[in-house]
């Protein structure tokens, strides 16, 4: 409990934690005017609202808590190493897993206290829209949160388990950077081309050669390959993994003048289309603790 309490302290002291929190005010405060364009003279606004609600939150998660948790689990044992904390706390009639799991959960709880902020902005935008917050509203945000949230966690036992393994906290932090840019920007730009090249090859012509009736199937088999090679070749990206499943909040049906439709299905809807998505997001966080336990337990603390 000691542990705990203070890594929640520190966690919520650190100038990272704020920032994170200013980023995500202003992806909002930017919401705001789009929220207004999208859900204008619309049929269906609450719907409308739900996904765009939907997406602004997982731009939060995906470019600023998500970064933000990778890089303090990174830091989070390497840091205590040079400032000399880890032999004070362990002096202390206090286990390693005690001690280790203490790092998770305080990091675990400012993830939390971003992720509240993130969910009370979209309730202030739901409000300033003059839009009621219904129950399936509100359930479907609460899913949204919580799987992003176990995401986010999956990220900070990742670092948690590099900071096991680098024990210089700068190094540590540049590592934990290349890794976010080339897991969550790089290897998907790489992973959607091959995709792309094997629905053209299926094809057998490029998409500005294809009638409108040859696109929409071509558009509906582009995104069942990338969904595919995902699960295939980036299983380890919560983000993407994460993001995959929210395309499936929504339903598009190209229709043959080139335009399409779009049928809100929900957040429950999307999770059962994609359970597979859904475990590796939550299994892979007691493997990366399991390994991080077992290598803090090895460590020379010296």
């Amino acid at each position: 409990m000691w542990g705990f309490k203070l890594e929640v302290e520190k966690s919520l002291r650190t100038k990272k934690f704020w920032l994170t929190l200013v980023l995500i005010l202003l992806v909002y405060a930017m919401a705001f005017r789009e929220v207004r364009d999208n859900i204008e003279g619309a049929t269906n606004p609450q719907e409308l609202l739900a996904m765009s609600l939907m997406d602004y939150i997982a731009a939060s998660a995906f470019l600023f808590i998500g970064l933000y948790a990778l890089i303090a689990g990174a830091t989070a044992v390497n840091s205590d190493l040079e400032n000399g904390t880890v032999r004070i706390a362990l002096s202390k009639p206090l286990r390693r897993t005690s001690y280790l799991l203490g790092k998770f959960l305080g990091g675990g709880s400012s993830i939390v206290v971003a992720m509240v902020l993130a969910t009370l902005m979209s309730f202030v935008v739901t409000k300033y829209y003059g839009l009621s917050l219904t129950a399936s509203l509100v359930e479907d945000l609460t899913l949204t949160n919580l799987l992003i949230l176990l995401a986010m966690l999956q990220l900070l036992a990742l670092g948690l388990l590099l900071s096991t393994f680098v024990r210089s906290s700068n190094t540590a932090l540049g590592l934990a950077l290349v890794i976010f840019l080339v897991t969550g920007i790089v290897a998907p730009q790489i992973v959607d081309g091959m995709a792309k090249d094997k629905v053209n090859s299926e094809f057998g012509v490029q998409k500005p050669g294809l009638t409108p009736q040859e696109r929409a199937a071509y558009q509906e088999r582009l995104a069942e390959v990338k969904k595919e090679y995902h699960l295939k070749y980036l299983f380890y990206v919560p983000q993407v993994l994460m993001l995959d499943v929210f395309d499936d909040v929504e339903k598009i049906t190209f229709n043959d003048d080139g335009t399409y439709t779009l049928k809100y299905l929900g957040v429950k809807h999307a999770i059962g289309e994609n359970l597979a998505q859904t475990a590796l997001i939550v299994g892979l966080i007691p493997i990366y603790l399991g390994i991080s336990v077992f290598r803090f337990g090895k460590m020379d603390l010296r």
